[in-house]
């Protein structure tokens, strides 16, 4: 998004930013209900974040160089997300065999909804 317009672009790195605040709990928290310690567990959300920030920075400077590749890199960050979505979180969601049809119904929302989004928005 940087490459084609710098204020979408630091409009869009500071929602990622807000978005990693919750993320950075979600790794946090369990650990820190089952250590004792509680600075480990703070220590590893935030590696988590760094680490995501790091490369946010090294594939904004790359692609402010080789501008007419970003829609490849574009295209593989999309099927990785996809790929682990479909072979790691989906299987590991129907495995106890609990509420299968408002996990159906949740998934097919979820896309319905970016669909629209993606129709509205262009």
């Amino acid at each position: 998004t940087m490459v084609y317009d710098l204020h979408l672009g630091i409009i869009t790195a500071i929602a990622i930013g807000i978005q990693d605040i919750p993320e950075g709990a979600v790794v946090s928290l369990p650990l820190a209900l089952m250590q004792k310690k509680r600075l480990k567990p703070i220590a590893l959300g935030v590696m988590s974040g760094v680490a995501e920030m790091m490369m946010v920075l090294m594939g904004a400077i790359f692609f402010n160089h080789f501008n007419f590749l970003l829609p490849y890199g574009m295209g593989l960050t999309g099927g990785a997300m996809l790929y682990v979505t479909v072979k790691e979180m989906i299987p590991e969601l129907y495995e106890r065999r609990e509420h299968e049809l408002l996990i159906t119904l949740g998934f097919f929302l979820g896309f319905y909804i970016m669909l629209f989004l993606d129709s509205v928005m262009g």
